[in-house]
């Protein structure tokens, strides 16, 4: 190459031209690689396509085992869980069921859920259905208003023994909208399949297809008997057009064909819903009867009856009808009845095939011309674009690094160079928006991995927080929108970039809300030191902004936090076109009811016990309570964090502060140890040291209600929560 020379380190250092380069590497690597490219590009393409089309069927059945399985297991799921309910023997009144914010809150949680309810023996009836499911029919006949967003139907009998029908319709919150007046009803769940099977079996049953009496389509429930105060059946329902549209959704061609088969050839999911399931009698005799792949009347499933194997787990199809050949892929499942199941995935080979080695000749065709042509201006070309794509380089590490100021714009008379240095200036302006909606310094440390962010996480171990403001509807309401929105911002940016300098992770803004964690997604072996650091400091900083605005007469925003450490799944979570790196598991939803015991003990920082003997006794902290949160199993032991035992100044815990956590902690051991004479001396006294306590005022009242009425022998001292 033009200037190298025997120098040692000033030829190391010496950089080749663009220009020079472009013409250098074009020329040499084009003319010695298209010859081979071309010959391996034609003889290779069909088995590329056909490679291609085996790991796209892998990766659709692979799929439609996961949605399939989250289509059926909640009602699985459900009919269990219902049955095994505390308040399943309750019967419904009023219009209402004990359950009913349960059931609303399954159909949120499972979408492709159309209906559930409970059934009893006196045929009394409480169903909660999905309005968004209900065709227009069903809602012309009940009157279902538009902004519905549940249906609830309730059947009992009134005081003469006449069994009537009432109709509620909640919003999405739950928020009755109307009721209608009861009315006689003919209905009657002793008598419908789902109900009769369950009588017949101890465990959850599912049934065969049949039709919805309110819906009037055709689908397959779930159930479970239960015993209580009056015995009767939980159940589920789930519609067969919800799983046949998915169906398809995921074909590979426009002739290609997705379905589920069940035992003796029955096809369970089929893209044609109407040619799935065939009705036979009227009334309480109609009966849906399953197509198999003989009777559907397509030869292609025809022959699929006859060559695939029921043994193996997965098969890669190969078979020709009426002379066109098809390819696929079939996996064998096992259903939650135990039950075997086929998930295949077929297309014509020609339809694959095709299209692409037809693309592929005449792109090497133009490929080729183009080369013959292109050689006498790629000096020309090289050397126009060498200043402007210098720039354009500098630009592009600039916004890599997230340097998104302006700058001046890089001009050429190549149109696409124009176009790009357009881009990128668009891109830099586009990104500027994105980082006001996106922590710039989360994407910093994604892009920092050097990995591609896609859909999916792992397991691994994080200190989650969760921070709320106390009373802040109120101030919302009383304050104007626009003053408000700019306190909550100013609000957020300050408690935000305290959390960032401690290598904290914001995940989002929930309302007022902030959650936030550590160890992710770059790895901190001391992240639940730094999480309690930055509870300390956030606390420090809303206490500064508050005596701001209390100096200014303006409402403050008094913030409570909880932090707790475990196991989650950390990852991209969404869809292909937008994810949201975030936390999922148990360990996200103790850290958010940690933040919420916080009104109930009247503390500030709340942390868990799996966080104190993480920080051991770095931090200055007092035993609140042994607690067990809704939605938890296992006690878990909540302490205050007061601050650090030695540190800076308005992070630091007073000695007065340190002293009188060292009582209250000898106190609240005489507490568990059931010392209550003594436990209750130092809780007096500790009250009356700090009489704003409100946590001292709360055990001296429990403590005094212990010594007159003693807890039973398997106490723990553990509080049970029934509500976040």
């Amino acid at each position: 190459m033009p200037g190298a020379d025997a120098g040692g380190s000033k030829s190391q250092n010496f950089k080749y031209p663009l220009s020079v380069n472009i013409l250098t590497i074009f020329l040499l690597v084009v003319a010695l690689a298209t010859g081979g490219v071309i010959y391996y590009n034609y003889t290779s393409a069909r088995e590329r396509t056909l490679l291609s089309a085996q790991r796209l069927t892998r990766e659709i059945v692979a799929y439609s085992t996961l949605k399939s399985r989250s289509f059926v297991q909640p009602a699985w799921t459900f009919a269990k869980t219902a049955a095994t309910s505390p308040l399943a023997g309750s019967l419904p009144s009023g219009g209402t069921h004990p359950l009913q914010n349960a059931l609303m809150e399954q159909l949120d949680l499972a979408t492709a859920l159309y209906s559930v309810y409970m059934s009893y023996e006196n045929g009394d009836f409480f169903q909660v259905l999905r309005v968004a499911q209900m065709n227009d029919a069903a809602r012309k006949r009940f009157s279902v208003p538009g902004d519905s967003a549940f249906a609830v139907k309730s059947i009992t009998r009134d005081g003469q023994g006449v069994r009537r029908e009432t109709w509620s319709f909640l919003d999405k919150e739950g928020h009755l909208i109307s009721r209608a007046a009861p009315k006689p009803t003919q209905y009657d769940p002793r008598l419908r399949p789902w109900y009769k099977l369950a009588m017949k079996h101890a465990g959850p049953v599912a049934t065969e297809y049949y039709t919805f009496a309110t819906l009037g389509k055709t689908g397959v429930t779930a159930a479970q008997k239960f015993s209580g105060p009056v015995a009767g059946v939980a159940g589920a329902d789930l519609t067969a057009g919800i799983m046949c549209d998915f169906m398809a959704s995921q074909k590979i061609t426009k002739s290609g064909i997705t379905l589920i088969i069940g035992p003796r050839d029955r096809i369970w999911f089929y893209p044609e819903e109407e040619k799935l399931i065939v009705h036979t009698g009227e009334g309480a005799n109609e009966q849906a009867t399953l197509a198999t792949l003989t009777t559907l009347g397509n030869p292609v499933l025809s022959q699929l009856s006859k060559i695939y194997d029921k043994s193996k787990k997965w098969q890669w199809l190969d078979f020709q009808v009426e002379g066109r050949k098809y390819v696929g892929g079939m996996a064998r499942e096992v259903t939650w009845r135990g039950l075997p199941i086929f998930i295949t995935v077929l297309a014509p080979l020609d339809e694959l095939l095709g299209p692409v080695l037809k693309s592929t000749i005449n792109s090497l065709l133009v490929s080729g011309l183009i080369f013959l042509c292109v050689i006498p201006l790629v000096i020309l070309i090289s050397w126009r674009m060498s200043r402007p794509l210098n720039r354009l380089a500098r630009e592009t590490d600039r916004i890599r690094q997230f340097q998104l100021e302006s700058s001046l714009p890089v001009k050429s008379r190549i149109r696409e160079i124009h176009n790009l240095a357009q881009s990128v200036d668009t891109m830099k302006t586009a990104l500027r928006t994105f980082g006001q909606y996106v922590p710039k310094a989360l994407v910093k440390q994604l892009a920092a991995t050097g990995q591609e962010q896609k859909l999916g996480g792992e397991k691994r171990v994080l200190s989650v927080l969760f921070s709320d403001v106390q009373n802040f509807t109120n101030m919302a309401e009383a304050m104007d929108p626009e003053e408000l929105m700019l306190k909550t911002s100013d609000y957020f940016a300050k408690l935000c970039e305290v959390i960032l300098a401690h290598g904290g992770t914001i995940d989002k803004f929930i309302g007022d809300a902030i959650m936030a964690f550590w160890n992710a997604p770059h790895k901190d072996a001391g992240h639940q030191r730094h999480a309690c650091l930055a509870m300390l400091a956030c606390r420090q900083a809303n206490q500064t902004m508050d005596e701001q605005w209390s100096a200014q007469n303006l409402p403050v925003m008094y913030t409570r936090f909880g932090l707790h450490s475990g196991e989650t799944i950390v990852g991209n979570l969404g869809s292909n076109d937008r994810m949201d790196y975030t936390a999922l598991g148990a360990t996200v939803n103790l850290a958010s009811r940690l933040e919420g015991l916080n009104k109930y003990y009247g503390t500030q920082l709340l942390i868990s016990q799996t966080v104190l003997e993480a920080v051991g006794d770095e931090f200055v902290t007092r035993p609140v309570d042994l607690v067990q949160p809704k939605g938890t199993s296992i006690p878990v032991g909540v302490f205050e964090l007061v601050g650090l035992s030695d540190g800076e100044p308005g992070l630091s815990a007073t000695p007065e502060q340190a002293a009188y956590c060292v009582r209250w902690s000898g106190a609240f051991a005489l507490y568990l140890e059931r010392e209550w004479d003594q436990a209750l001396a130092e809780f007096e006294s500790l009250a009356a040291q700090q009489p704003g306590d409100k946590l001292a005022a709360m055990y001296v009242e429990r403590v005094r209600a212990y010594r007159q009425d003693s807890p039973p022998a398997d106490w723990n001292g553990a509080e049970v929560f029934k509500v976040k």
